[in-house]
Formats: C-alpha cells, sequence, structure tokens
C-alpha cells in the first residue's frame, strides 16, 4: 500500500495534465499512488504505463471538488495530496511534508509557491508564502493564508466520509474546506516555493467569476455557527477584496 495518495482533477486538458503527471512521476519521493479523476465525457489518455497510476471517471457531482471528492474515496494512503492538472510540483514537494508530518502530530502541511503569470507570451514570475499568527484557526477566520489545494498534504484518517470539499462551491473552496480541517488539528508550511502555480490569461478562471464567488463567500458565511460567523465575515470581505484585485491585475500585468 503506498504512503501518499495523489489525486490530480482534471477536464479537456491534456498537455497541462501532461505537465502535472511528469512532476509527479519525477518525485523524488516514489512511495505513492496517483489518481486522475476525469472530469470530463472525453477519454483521458496518458503516455505512461506506471502501475501507480489510474485514470477514474467523476462518480460524484461535476466540478473540480467532486473530482476530488472521488478520488478521497478511493485513496489508501496515509497521506493525501492534491495537484491541480495546471499545476506542477518540485521535485521534492512529497519528501519534505511527508518528513515534516511523519515527525510531527500535524494534520496538514503546505508550502509557498512560485507564481507564473502568463500573458501574450510573456511570463511574471512571483513567489508567495504567508504563516499563522497566534493560530492557524485564528488566521484563517482573517484570510485564506494557506492558498491553493496544490500545495498541501492531510492526514487520509481526516477525509474518507468525514472532511470533502463541498460540491456546491465553485469558488473558495480551499478556503472552506481549510476552515473545516483547522478544527481537527495544526497546521504546518514550508516557507520553499514547492509548488508552481500557472496562471494562464487565455484560460477560463471559474474562480474569477463574481456571481460564483459572492455565492460562495454567503454559502461559507452561513455554515459558520455561533462567534466563528461574526468573526468569519472579515476573512470574506478580504478574501473577496483579494479576488477582485487579482481579477483586476491579471489584466494589466
Amino acid at each position: 500500500m503506498a504512503k501518499v495518495s495523489i489525486i490530480i482533477p482534471t477536464k479537456n486538458r491534456p498537455d497541462l495534465l501532461k505537465r502535472a503527471l511528469a512532476s509527479v512521476i519525477n518525485q523524488s519521493y516514489q512511495d505513492w499512488e496517483l489518481f486522475i479523476i476525469n472530469d470530463s465525457d472525453t477519454e483521458v489518455s496518458i503516455n505512461s504505463s506506471d502501475s501507480r497510476i489510474q485514470i477514474i471517471k467523476n462518480n460524484n457531482k461535476s466540478g473540480a471538488n467532486g473530482a476530488r471528492n472521488t478520488g478521497i474515496n478511493l485513496a489508501k494512503g496515509e497521506y493525501i495530496a492534491f495537484l491541480d492538472d495546471d499545476d506542477a510540483w518540485d521535485k521534492n514537494k512529497l519528501s519534505k511534508q511527508v518528513k515534516m508530518m511523519d515527525s510531527s502530530n500535524t494534520i496538514l502541511s503546505y508550502t509557498g509557491k512560485k507564481i507564473i503569470y502568463q500573458k501574450n507570451n510573456i511570463s511574471n514570475i512571483k513567489y508567495s508564502y504567508k504563516s499563522h499568527f497566534l493560530s492557524p484557526q485564528f488566521t484563517l477566520l482573517l484570510h485564506n493564508y494557506i492558498g491553493t489545494t496544490s500545495s498541501i498534504v492531510v492526514r487520509r484518517s481526516l477525509c474518507n466520509g468525514n472532511i470533502n470539499f463541498d460540491e456546491e462551491l465553485h469558488s473558495l473552496q480551499d478556503y472552506e474546506y481549510y476552515l473545516r480541517l483547522v478544527k481537527k488539528g495544526s497546521f504546518m508550511g514550508i516557507p520553499e516555493g514547492l509548488v508552481t502555480y500557472y496562471f494562464d490569461d487565455s484560460i477560463p478562471h471559474i474562480s474569477l467569476n463574481k456571481k460564483m464567488l459572492f455565492y460562495s463567500a454567503w454559502r461559507i458565511f452561513i455554515k459558520q455557527r455561533g462567534i466563528y460567523r461574526l468573526f468569519i465575515l472579515a476573512g470574506l470581505f478580504v478574501i473577496v477584496l483579494q479576488k477582485i484585485y487579482k481579477g483586476i491585475y491579471y489584466k494589466f500585468i
């Protein structure tokens, strides 16, 4: 049984999937299984005969969250790692995160990321890493300091039928997922940019759709209980502003 179960949701992006898959195969840590979850009616084919790789049809609600949940239900490893099909990993990402989690009781580890903005065949690069202050839970109530799910590794015991992704959300799904996970234990980060996050202006990004963004913010708000509902307003306000700012920034870089 592999120690790390990797889940890649994909939909009609074979060239991007090829890049993501290569970054998994090239990992220095090799004790993994990979589920490529196809969220499309079009068949997915890969140029690999690696027995650790399975291509599975999404059997939940269409969308990245349903695909992730399909993978979670199949996972058998001690840890689960997520990778979007348009992102890629540094070759030492898994080895560093597994080492951290093996030597601690953290339930989630995350890494910094290298962000590549691509527009009109011109690339701009920046690095991003944020840590918590006071506590991970308090910091998440103010903003999503972890970022993309492509950076995280979580303990499988907290997932499988327990904490899955909200399939009604098309934006802020990572933030909502972290809000529920953080109530179960501690998070730890690795500052290195071990994930390359590509933002290509030519590819539609559903997370920047304002209607879906506001719907998701409202759904996250009403799911909170007690004092968390009061605090989360600040966090959602900050995140929505950041999303809108990014949408404007991407147009002018």
